[in-house]
Protein backbone atom coordinates (compact mmCIF):
# COMPACT_ATOMS: atom_id res chain seq x y z
CA UNK A 1 0.00 0.00 0.00
CA UNK A 2 1.16 3.52 -1.08
CA UNK A 3 1.16 5.81 2.23
CA UNK A 4 -1.92 8.90 0.89
CA UNK A 5 1.82 10.95 1.69
CA UNK A 6 3.68 9.56 -0.91
CA UNK A 7 0.85 9.75 -3.53
CA UNK A 8 0.34 13.36 -3.03
CA UNK A 9 3.64 14.11 -3.38
CA UNK A 10 3.44 12.31 -7.17
CA UNK A 11 0.20 14.23 -7.78
CA UNK A 12 1.92 17.28 -7.28
CA UNK A 13 5.32 16.73 -8.75
CA UNK A 14 3.02 15.43 -11.98
CA UNK A 15 1.05 18.40 -12.01
CA UNK A 16 3.70 20.66 -11.39
CA UNK A 17 5.73 18.95 -14.50
CA UNK A 18 2.90 19.37 -16.51
CA UNK A 19 1.73 23.03 -16.13
CA UNK A 20 5.87 24.11 -16.62
CA UNK A 21 6.06 22.49 -20.11
CA UNK A 22 2.48 23.84 -21.04
CA UNK A 23 3.60 27.12 -20.23
CA UNK A 24 7.07 26.40 -21.76
CA UNK A 25 5.40 25.66 -25.16
CA UNK A 26 2.73 28.32 -24.92
CA UNK A 27 5.79 31.02 -24.99
CA UNK A 28 6.66 30.09 -28.65
CA UNK A 29 4.82 32.22 -31.35
CA UNK A 30 2.64 30.16 -33.85
CA UNK A 31 4.91 31.12 -36.67
CA UNK A 32 7.69 28.81 -35.40
CA UNK A 33 6.14 26.00 -33.82
CA UNK A 34 6.94 24.11 -36.52
CA UNK A 35 10.19 25.52 -37.28
CA UNK A 36 13.51 23.33 -36.11
CA UNK A 37 15.69 25.81 -34.83
CA UNK A 38 18.72 24.06 -35.92
CA UNK A 39 19.95 21.02 -38.01
CA UNK A 40 18.88 17.91 -36.34
CA UNK A 41 16.30 19.53 -33.61
CA UNK A 42 13.11 18.33 -33.55
CA UNK A 43 10.90 21.89 -33.75
CA UNK A 44 8.86 22.66 -31.13
CA UNK A 45 5.41 21.00 -31.89
CA UNK A 46 7.73 17.69 -32.22
CA UNK A 47 8.85 17.35 -28.82
CA UNK A 48 5.03 18.20 -27.85
CA UNK A 49 4.21 15.11 -30.43
CA UNK A 50 6.72 13.04 -28.65
CA UNK A 51 5.50 14.17 -25.11
CA UNK A 52 1.99 13.28 -26.02
CA UNK A 53 3.24 9.75 -27.09
CA UNK A 54 5.18 9.13 -24.00
CA UNK A 55 2.41 10.38 -21.71
CA UNK A 56 -0.41 9.48 -22.56
CA UNK A 57 -1.62 6.80 -19.65
CA UNK A 58 0.82 3.93 -18.86
CA UNK A 59 1.64 0.99 -20.42
CA UNK A 60 -1.02 -0.93 -18.25
CA UNK A 61 -3.40 -3.02 -20.03
CA UNK A 62 -0.87 -6.16 -19.21
CA UNK A 63 -0.36 -6.16 -14.99
CA UNK A 64 0.48 -8.16 -12.63
CA UNK A 65 1.07 -7.93 -8.80
CA UNK A 66 4.25 -7.79 -6.86
CA UNK A 67 5.85 -8.53 -3.49
CA UNK A 68 8.53 -5.89 -4.28
CA UNK A 69 8.50 -2.32 -2.62
CA UNK A 70 6.62 0.07 -5.37
CA UNK A 71 9.40 2.56 -5.62
CA UNK A 72 12.14 0.35 -5.81
CA UNK A 73 13.24 0.95 -9.28
CA UNK A 74 13.32 4.91 -8.93
CA UNK A 75 16.97 4.93 -7.74
CA UNK A 76 18.10 3.55 -10.94
CA UNK A 77 16.17 5.58 -13.17
CA UNK A 78 16.37 9.19 -11.39
CA UNK A 79 20.17 9.32 -12.02
CA UNK A 80 19.68 8.88 -15.66
CA UNK A 81 16.87 10.94 -16.38
CA UNK A 82 17.62 14.28 -14.06
CA UNK A 83 20.76 14.35 -15.89
CA UNK A 84 19.92 16.90 -18.11
CA UNK A 85 23.11 16.42 -20.00
CA UNK A 86 22.44 13.13 -20.65
CA UNK A 87 21.01 12.29 -24.54
CA UNK A 88 18.90 9.14 -25.60
CA UNK A 89 17.25 7.58 -28.59
CA UNK A 90 13.56 7.56 -28.66
CA UNK A 91 12.28 4.35 -29.54
CA UNK A 92 10.63 4.21 -32.69
CA UNK A 93 6.91 4.00 -31.41
CA UNK A 94 7.77 7.46 -29.69
CA UNK A 95 9.30 9.27 -32.49
CA UNK A 96 6.80 12.66 -33.92
CA UNK A 97 5.91 12.92 -36.89
CA UNK A 98 6.94 15.94 -39.51
CA UNK A 99 3.74 17.03 -39.97
CA UNK A 100 2.93 20.61 -38.96
CA UNK A 101 0.91 20.93 -35.85
CA UNK A 102 -1.17 23.75 -34.41
CA UNK A 103 -0.03 25.16 -31.14
CA UNK A 104 -3.54 25.53 -29.54
CA UNK A 105 -4.24 21.77 -30.08
CA UNK A 106 -0.90 20.42 -29.12
CA UNK A 107 -1.98 22.66 -25.38
CA UNK A 108 -4.97 21.24 -25.50
CA UNK A 109 -4.05 17.43 -26.16
CA UNK A 110 -1.48 17.97 -23.12
CA UNK A 111 -4.14 19.27 -20.80
CA UNK A 112 -6.23 16.01 -21.83
CA UNK A 113 -3.31 13.95 -21.08
CA UNK A 114 -2.01 15.58 -17.18
CA UNK A 115 -5.84 15.55 -16.57
CA UNK A 116 -5.67 11.64 -17.37
CA UNK A 117 -2.31 10.84 -16.19
CA UNK A 118 -3.27 12.56 -12.71
CA UNK A 119 -6.65 10.61 -12.63
CA UNK A 120 -4.53 7.33 -12.83
CA UNK A 121 -2.91 8.58 -9.77
CA UNK A 122 -6.03 9.54 -7.38
CA UNK A 123 -7.64 6.16 -8.88
CA UNK A 124 -5.61 2.85 -9.59
CA UNK A 125 -3.63 0.95 -7.50
CA UNK A 126 0.22 2.49 -8.19
CA UNK A 127 2.07 -0.45 -6.80
CA UNK A 128 1.06 -2.76 -9.55
CA UNK A 129 3.36 -4.27 -12.40
CA UNK A 130 2.95 -2.65 -15.62
CA UNK A 131 3.88 -5.29 -19.09
CA UNK A 132 3.29 -3.77 -21.40
CA UNK A 133 6.48 -2.32 -21.81
CA UNK A 134 9.81 -3.24 -20.02
CA UNK A 135 12.17 0.38 -19.62
CA UNK A 136 15.38 -0.67 -21.04
CA UNK A 137 18.16 -1.93 -18.77
CA UNK A 138 15.65 -1.48 -16.10
CA UNK A 139 12.57 -3.69 -16.39
CA UNK A 140 8.99 -3.51 -15.72
CA UNK A 141 8.32 -0.69 -13.42
CA UNK A 142 4.92 -0.47 -11.15
CA UNK A 143 2.34 2.24 -11.91
CA UNK A 144 4.15 4.92 -9.41
CA UNK A 145 7.96 4.56 -11.18
CA UNK A 146 6.13 4.90 -14.52
CA UNK A 147 4.18 8.34 -13.17
CA UNK A 148 7.14 9.17 -11.86
CA UNK A 149 9.17 8.51 -15.05
CA UNK A 150 6.86 10.64 -16.78
CA UNK A 151 7.62 13.51 -14.74
CA UNK A 152 11.13 12.87 -15.06
CA UNK A 153 10.55 12.97 -18.81
CA UNK A 154 8.74 16.00 -18.78
CA UNK A 155 11.21 18.08 -16.98
CA UNK A 156 14.15 16.76 -19.74
CA UNK A 157 11.72 17.92 -22.83
CA UNK A 158 11.27 21.32 -20.81
CA UNK A 159 14.64 21.82 -20.55
CA UNK A 160 14.84 20.78 -24.57
CA UNK A 161 11.88 23.24 -25.01
CA UNK A 162 13.63 26.26 -23.16
CA UNK A 163 16.71 25.67 -25.05
CA UNK A 164 14.67 26.28 -28.45
CA UNK A 165 13.67 29.49 -27.07
CA UNK A 166 16.54 30.76 -26.02
CA UNK A 167 18.05 29.60 -29.45
CA UNK A 168 15.07 30.98 -31.02
CA UNK A 169 15.74 34.63 -29.30
CA UNK A 170 19.31 34.54 -29.97
CA UNK A 171 18.47 33.87 -33.88
CA UNK A 172 15.94 37.08 -33.08
CA UNK A 173 13.18 35.24 -34.11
Amino acid sequence: MIPTSEKDTLYEALAEAFEAFISTISQFDESVVNTAPFTGSWTPAQVVTHILLATDGLPDNKTTSTNRVYDSCLPQIRPRWEDLNQKFQSPESLEPDSLPHEKSELVTELKRVKDKDLAIVREKDLSIICQDFELPSIGYLTRYEWLWFIQMHLKRHQFQLENIVNRSLEAGR
